[in-house]
């Protein structure tokens, strides 16, 4: 392409952006990251897996869509991710098996879903990802990166706690930047949120 010098940059763009502003053509508007407290933006995603995500989601038989202001559950975990990213493949065979004790849990199951959004992947590389890694949990595509772009974060892996505020909005409890490992002490912080949640109502 013409190209003579090309450098790699170990944490991407956005680190890179963020380390050397003084190289960056152009201004960029100020974006503030989202902090607990905050509201999650509204957003509306295509269903991939067609009846099995709507049963688990309680969605209506012939729903195309996930709005979050849908969904029934008192609380919802959403992993961002990105197909070719290997910390955030990592993270998604955790949570494939996590979401298998979240179900079995007689406080989370019903209370707490987990769905998965794949930032700048396509619906196709989200559905082959999904087979690939036999992911149990449903996931979307955010093709053109709207929704990571509203939250103001600069990478992947990523993963929100969402408190359904009873109005079609949402909370951010907790955010999780990077690669983590839900283990028993993140199990235990689910609860905790989902029974204090039961004491406040």
């Amino acid at each position: 392409m013409g190209y003579e010098k090309v450098y790699r940059h170990p944490g991407g763009f956005h680190e890179w952006e963020a380390a050397h502003p003084e190289l960056v053509v152009g201004t960029v508007p100020e974006q503030r990251a989202l902090a607990p407290g905050d509201s999650f933006p509204d957003c509306r995603l295509a269903l991939l897996s067609g009846d099995h995500d709507r049963e688990y989601l309680d969605l209506p038989a012939d729903a195309k869509w996930l709005a979050l202001a849908d969904l029934r559950a008192r609380f919802v975990l959403i992993q961002l991710y990105n197909t070719m990213c290997h910390e955030c493949v990592r993270e998604t065979k955790m949570l494939s098996r996590f979401f298998e004790r979240v179900e079995a849990d007689p406080v989370l199951a019903g209370r707490l879903k987990i769905i998965g959004v794949g930032i700048y992947d396509t619906n196709l590389k989200v559905v082959k990802f999904r087979k690939h890694y036999d992911v149990l949990y449903p996931l979307f595509a955010d093709q053109h990166g709207e929704i990571f772009g509203c939250l103001g974060q600069a990478q992947v892996p990523l993963a929100y706690l969402l408190r359904a505020r009873g109005d079609g909005t949402w909370n951010i409890e907790l955010i999780k930047r990077g690669y983590f490992e839900p283990d028993e002490t993140f199990l235990n912080t689910l609860r905790d949120a989902v029974i204090r949640s039961d004491c406040t109502d």
